[in-house]
């Protein structure tokens, strides 16, 4: 503990610093909300998600970032090209999610749902690719992919953690999801983003400041 500001340092400054992430998520998750609300919920969604992954990286990274100002900036900066780069791949999760409804109990299903599942690995990481990487709609998914293909450990065990999260959400705690859904996937997202895309080559692509 140190100076006139009563800064606290070591592993009781890191056990505070902690303690501001419960009030942090639910400020982004409110955040997320008026943005898709904000975008007519369609059009809304996909900037306020890669808004929302701007902000977290931010914080993870031990920046300061001013919560509303810089949701909004990012928000209005991804509006369009967002709806190419994260609405598309949602969109086409919807297609694989329709013919596994319209091939259920046949022997198509398992042939729909292979695919669906790797194609979902590579989908969780997108949006952390968005906010972590300034390149092409096409690109951006590539580095998904590879993602997915370079840590399918970190991959497995991260779709894992974020299906225990939200099942319990929504049948142990429903009362969180509209504090916590999607800012605390999205967190937990982020962090294991962040360590894969650590092992990328230096040179492969400049990330955001």
């Amino acid at each position: 503990m140190s100076g006139p500001g009563l800064v606290v340092d070591g592993r009781f400054g890191r056990f505070y610093r902690l303690l501001d992430w419960p009030l942090r998520l639910v400020g982004l998750n409110l955040l997320w909300l008026a943005g898709v609300l904000a975008g007519g919920v369609v059009a809304g969604f996909s900037p306020a998600t890669v808004a929302l992954f701007a902000l977290l990286r931010a914080y993870l990274r031990g920046g300061s970032p001013r919560a509303w100002h810089d949701f909004w900036l990012h928000w209005r900066a991804e509006f369009c090209r967002s709806q190419l780069r994260l609405g598309v791949p949602l969109l086409t999760l919807w297609v694989f999610l329709f013919y596994l409804l319209a091939a259920r109990g046949t022997p198509v299903a398992l042939a729909v749902a292979v695919p669906a599942v790797v194609y979902l690995a590579a989908l969780i990481y997108v949006p952390a690719v968005l906010a972590h990487f300034d390149v092409p709609a096409t690109v951006a998914w590539r580095i998904a992919a590879l993602a997915a293909w370079r840590a399918p450990l970190w991959t497995l065990g991260l779709g894992s953690a974020l299906a225990v999260l939200v099942m319990a959400m929504v049948y142990a705690l429903p009362v969180a999801i509209p504090f916590f859904l999607p800012s605390a996937p999205a967190a937990l997202v982020t962090l294991v983003a962040a360590r894969v895309f650590g092992t990328f080559p230096t040179s492969t692509h400049s990330p955001h400041r």
